[in-house]
């Protein structure tokens, strides 16, 4: 699941650039941007190094740049005496920029709204048509749900069976998708969906971006609930929970 413990911690790794670039002081800088890197804040840095933390791919490091534009390094910096310096500093400024990215991610998903589009308690859902232990959430949440306290949205997904992706596709292409898979849930899934053989690529594509999203954030069942505490903290749980209050607290 999605580990916020492990932030800070990072594999080191050293890279050479061609020395042709090195008149460009800010070469390196440039050339990490354009893959995909995002600098958040200049930090201190051993001498004829740059330092700087920020994030690519919502995974937070450092990055030390050497002056002449030659190398960089991707990793921890450590003192003579052991102690982490990079870590704080990743605490500090990027994680609360890689906590937005992956509320962006989530919300950009293909999604079930399911409750008030008000309800001021967000909840993302992975969850798979042929999951019992979805339908089992599903009703676990609907006082809350039912209260205008909390709304769900389920990101369809076909994990469980060669059966699942076709039969999500039939809830999306729905003209109400939401009806649908309310009606679905009441049943405690015991009134079948036809499984879509022929699904349209862009909707194909959307269930396997969730799918990999699903996989990206550590995931392998269903449901996994997303979900942002009193203290707008991500925290992610595995399997219909045991103490749903606790959950929508």
């Amino acid at each position: 699941m999605i580990d916020l413990k492990t932030l800070g911690i990072y594999s080191l790794g050293l890279v050479l650039s061609g020395s042709l670039f090195a008149a460009d002081a800010n070469f390196l800088k440039n050339k990490l941007e354009k893959e995909g890197y995002n600098f958040v804040k200049q930090i201190d840095a051993p001498e004829g190094l740059e330092g700087w933390t920020g994030y690519k791919d919502e995974y937070p490091s450092t990055i030390f740049i050497s002056k002449d534009q030659k190398h960089y390094i991707v990793g921890d910096l450590f003192n003579a005496s052991g102690k982490n310096l990079t870590e704080e500093t990743i605490n500090t400024h990027v994680k609360g920029a890689v906590l937005d990215e992956i509320w962006k991610s989530l919300e950009k998903s293909t999604w079930i709204q399911d409750g008030d589009r008000n309800a001021p308690k967000v909840v993302y859902v992975f969850n798979d048509p042929n999951c019992p232990y979805c339908h089992t959430f599903w009703q676990q949440a609907r006082p809350f749900v039912d209260s205008g306290k909390v709304q769900l949205r389920h990101i369809m997904v076909g994990v469980i069976r060669p059966s699942s992706k076709g039969q999500a596709a039939t809830i999306l292409n729905n003209a109400n998708p939401a009806e649908i898979f309310k009606q679905y849930n009441l049943s405690n899934g015991k009134n079948k969906l036809v499984e879509m053989k022929s699904i349209p690529k862009p909707l194909s594509e959307k269930l396997d971006e969730n799918t990999k999203l699903m996989d990206k954030y550590g995931f392998y069942a269903t449901p996994a609930m997303v979900w942002k505490d009193a203290k707008g903290e991500i925290q992610s749980q595995q399997g219909a929970p045991k103490d749903i209050k606790k959950l929508f607290d």
